[in-house]
Parts: C-alpha cells; structure tokens; sequence
C-alpha cells in the first residue's frame, strides 16, 4: 500500500499537471510529471474506461502500479509530482505487475527522477 502521504489527491494539481506536465511514455505506461518545488513528493494513478470497461480491471491495474511504485519512492527527487497512466491500446489481458513493474522503472529512469 503506497503511505498516504505520497498520494495526490487533489483535483485541481492533479487536472494542471495532466494539461502541462511533461510527458514520458513507452507501450504500456505513461508518466506526466512536474516540479512544483513543494518538499513533498505526489504521485497519482489514473486508467481510464477506453482501457476497460470493468471497474475490477481498473482497479487491479491501479493497485498494481501503486505496489510497483513503492519500493522505489525513496529513490524519487523530492518535489515532484508524478501521474501514471495507462496506455489504452495495451490489450488487458497481457498485463502483470511485473511487466508493470520494469516498464514504471523504465519510465522513472527515461525522465530522470531518480536521484
């Protein structure tokens, strides 16, 4: 479970970050990220509907990618604040948590966030 602490929840940071964030992708996941300059580092899940219909698979995928994050947070620059999404096209079916988990560190090193 990722400590409340490091979730962003709110509405307005998060909808300003997807419009003007920076954006990292690869075939299954994409990152927006942004430096606001706050200490705290935010991260934020999202998988839309066009990726499946079921709310259970949704949900399965965010956990996934919440427990792929975890180990690795403390690894993060500090001051950041990060969305993950998930790339529609990508067939539900050959997802896993390990696929997600190396395509998320991928991602953190092709955007240089780690320090």
């Amino acid at each position: 479970m990722l400590p409340t602490r490091f979730r962003l929840k709110d509405r307005k940071e998060f909808n300003e970050i997807f419009r003007r964030g920076e954006t990292t992708s690869n075939e299954v996941l994409m990152l927006k990220h942004k430096n606001l300059g706050r200490e705290e580092l935010k991260i934020g899940f999202s998988v839309g509907l066009k990726f499946s219909k079921k709310s259970s698979e949704r949900n399965r995928i965010k956990r996934w990618m919440r427990e792929a994050v975890r180990p690795v947070i403390g690894r993060i620059k500090p001051g950041q604040r990060i969305i993950f999404l998930v790339n529609s096209k990508f067939p539900y079916k050959q997802m896993s948590h390990s696929l997600i988990q190396e395509k998320i560190g991928d991602l953190l090193g092709k955007a240089k966030l780690f320090e």
